[in-house]
């Protein structure tokens, strides 16, 4: 359900989330830590810089690191410039409109998995990612 590109970022937020409040981390660092490509975790976190879910900061003290406490930031708002979940209220048909009186079987099944989806990743937060265990 979520591309490679979105467990590059979800694995990120994760990192960063163990992080302390006034700590960078370097790009290279982070793509190492995540097993991203560092020039493809480049511009995923130039994305996520404009979406203001992280703060970017050049120089030899620089690096990057969340916006808001890691609490603050859900996986939903991380992963929809990339993941583009407004999309999956498109009829699966390819239909124009889907009429919500009298839904096809299709999203019938569909619309309770994803509502239940959506609430996951907008109830699931940065925080939740770290595992105290493995800090």
């Amino acid at each position: 359900m979520i591309s490679k590109t979105g467990l590059y970022v979800i694995r990120a937020l994760s990192e960063l989330a163990k992080l302390p409040p006034d700590a960078w981390m370097g790009t290279a660092t982070l793509a190492q830590k995540t097993d991203a490509p560092v020039n493809y975790l480049g511009k995923l976190l130039h994305i996520l810089a404009r979406e203001h879910v992280i703060l970017s900061q050049k120089g030899v003290r620089g690096g990057v690191r969340l916006a808001r406490p890691p609490h603050q930031i859900s996986l939903f708002e991380a992963l929809e410039p990339f993941e583009n979940f407004s999309r999956w209220n498109d009829c699966l048909l390819g239909k124009p409109t889907c009429p919500d009186p009298d839904p096809c079987v299709l999203n019938k099944k569909w619309g309770p998995i994803r509502e239940r989806v959506l609430h996951f990743l907008q109830s699931t937060t940065a925080a939740n990612l770290v595992d105290e265990g493995h800090k």
